[in-house]
């Protein structure tokens, strides 16, 4: 019995959430497409590498965000409106004034919270005990995203994007520039050991034209190995933002199991009797909307948002594409963070009234 409930309860989540998928569908599916479909981990946004992995695990994140929250609002929505009608409150009297975030999942525990109140008004006493929801983080998400994120990059992208002043590394050729090992060739400046041609063989406190032996700034005439952009990030490390991503990523796909509640009422009254049937058959759905995907990710969705904050400027101009979807992503967190925010303010309006508040 109690797995049939279970499925039931699926099939109408699945309903109510595919009305809101919709609006979250055309809210970044227009400028980034990879939030309506796909595995953004599959996706590239920008010739960057490193760029590309920022926005892969960004949006990733994000799209589990946004399927988390309407997956919580449909949930806490379909467990508040099947004890409203168990209790007698028409349907019309639970919809949602208009199509916020959350607003679902505000309207259908708003009325019933009120319901509540009303009976216990009656005189009727309630006890509940609840236990909450078993939750299983999904760890294998997050280390495929954060293999992703340790990008070894391009040393001719380094190049190629660094201004010349700012630049470093083994000069395998001519360095005309500082070098801090010791200069084979012409010193424009002062040298420290001179050779039988009269040319530096030492150091030089100048500019080197010739081959250096150890680090040359500048320019390199032949091939840079290793190079470095001085102020940047670069080589086969995890930015704090990619690997926050990822993280969070871990708990947005979490697989939670309702638990289970123990409800007696003081009366044998048909309204007392009808109250603690449908907490019984609702309730463990309910605590698992307000804890298992709400409370327990508030966190990881603070994180996603402050991510989608400061990307911007973190990853400059890594194209067109990779702009636009970072703002989409952005702008869908914050949307998602609303809604899951709002869902377990109406949530915790019931729990909290019936004494199985967490």
């Amino acid at each position: 019995m109690r797995f049939i409930r279970f499925v039931f309860f699926l099939v109408m989540v699945f309903v109510s959430a595919s009305c809101m998928d919709g609006k979250f569908g055309a809210l970044g599916g227009a400028a980034c497409p990879a939030l309506g479909s796909g595995d953004p981990m599959q996706m590239s946004f920008s010739a960057n590498a490193k760029a590309n992995a920022e926005v892969r695990a960004f949006v990733a994140a994000t799209k589990d965000l946004m399927q988390a929250s309407i997956q919580m609002e449909g949930l806490a929505t379909t467990a508040c409106k099947n004890m409203g009608r168990d209790l007698g409150i028409p349907d019309a009297a639970m919809a949602p004034k208009n199509d916020e975030p959350g607003a679902a999942a505000k309207a259908a525990c708003g009325a019933l919270s009120a319901q509540v109140d009303w009976i216990l008004k009656q005189g009727i006493q309630i006890q509940v005990q609840a236990q909450p929801p078993m939750c299983q983080a999904d760890f294998q998400a997050k280390a495929s995203c954060e293999g992703q994120c340790n990008v070894q990059v391009d040393p001719g992208q380094i190049v190629a994007q660094c201004e010349p002043a700012r630049l470093s590394g083994y000069c395998q050729g001519t360095c005309e520039g500082r070098c801090e090992g010791r200069c084979n060739g012409t010193c424009n400046g002062q040298c420290s050991a001179v050779d039988a041609q009269g040319r530096c063989a030492g150091a030089c406190n100048g500019t080197c034209t010739g081959s250096c032996d150890a680090t040359c700034h500048a320019k390199c005439q032949g091939q840079w190995q290793a190079p470095k952009c001085e102020g940047s990030v670069q080589g086969p490390s995890a930015s704090g933002e990619c690997q926050a991503s990822c993280n969070a990523r871990a708990s947005l796909r979490a697989q939670c199991t309702p638990g289970q509640v123990n409800v007696n009422v003081s009366q044998n009254a048909e309204m007392a009797m009808r109250l603690a049937a449908t907490l019984r058959a609702n309730l463990p759905y309910l605590i698992q909307a307000e804890v298992g995907l709400g409370k327990r990710v508030l966190g990881d969705v603070k994180v996603v948002v402050d991510v989608g904050g400061r990307l911007p400027k973190i990853i400059g101009n890594a194209g067109a594409q990779a702009v636009a979807c970072v703002a989409a992503a952005a702008h869908a967190s914050v949307q998602a963070s609303v809604r899951i925010n709002v869902s377990v303010q109406a949530s915790a309006s019931v729990s909290g009234r019936v004494g199985a508040g967490t």
